[in-house]
């Protein structure tokens, strides 16, 4: 059994929709909410003397390797306002192999 807060029908499984017409569990009025999740970027600079870099990478799922590090919410109902504005990070897979997100 699943317990979720909202679901959106996609074609798409490689990552969540960014935008759209969620149901959303909303004190247990199941209603449509328009949801968006948008990439968080962060930049950052580096300064360093060294001239050698060496880099490594691991086998994945195109899927995962695609998907954004970090999201944040808006649009929640307001029964659930306290999600909007969360960051949620990449935590791993689905039994799947689909991204997972936690905040």
């Amino acid at each position: 059994m699943c317990n979720y807060i909202a679901a959106i029908e996609s074609k798409y499984t490689g990552n969540p929709p960014t935008r759209g017409q969620w149901t959303m569990n909303c004190a247990g009025n199941y209603q449509l909410e328009f949801l968006q999740l948008l990439e968080v970027t962060t930049t950052a600079t580096l300064t360093t003397t060294t001239s050698k870099a060496t880099t490594s990478s691991t086998s994945t799922r195109a899927s995962v390797s695609n998907a954004p590090k970090s999201l944040t919410l808006s649009g929640a109902c307001t029964y659930k306002r306290a999600l909007n504005g969360l960051t949620y990070d990449l935590a791993g897979t689905t039994a799947g192999g689909w991204p997972f997100y936690k905040a």
